[in-house]
């Protein structure tokens, strides 16, 4: 049976948070499009797990989750990223996550931040 679009968003999240690559890796489709502010484009499975295991900006974070909205194939969520960047510094970071879900799995996931560069 495979999870709800928010079971599998939510699974993806905390995946990041405690870095597991091998669970995120699990929650996306082989060929996965993420798309950030300023950033290049990642297409495919391995180009994402790649960016988080060698070069996603926080060290350490929590993920919170303040809304969700789901309709058919698409998702939105919400929310805070807190933790600390590779340098030390205090991230406090709103943000906004657009999906599309495809065979059970992340197909694409575009990011929004409240602010330009993060």
């Amino acid at each position: 049976m495979k999870p709800t679009p928010r079971a599998l968003i939510e699974q993806s999240l905390a995946a990041i948070e405690m870095g597991d690559h091998d669970v995120l890796e699990a929650c996306l489709h082989p060929d996965v499009i993420y798309r950030r502010p300023g950033q290049p484009i990642l297409s495919g499975r391995d180009a994402v797990i790649d960016y988080y295991r060698r070069h996603r900006s926080a060290k350490t974070s929590q993920i919170l989750l303040d809304d969700f909205v789901c309709e058919g194939d698409r998702a939105v969520a919400m929310g805070l990223v807190e933790g600390r960047g590779h340098d030390g510094a205090p991230i406090h970071e709103r943000f906004a996550d657009a999906y599309r879900i495809e065979d059970g799995l992340i197909r694409e996931r575009t990011t929004y931040f409240f602010r330009q560069g993060f």
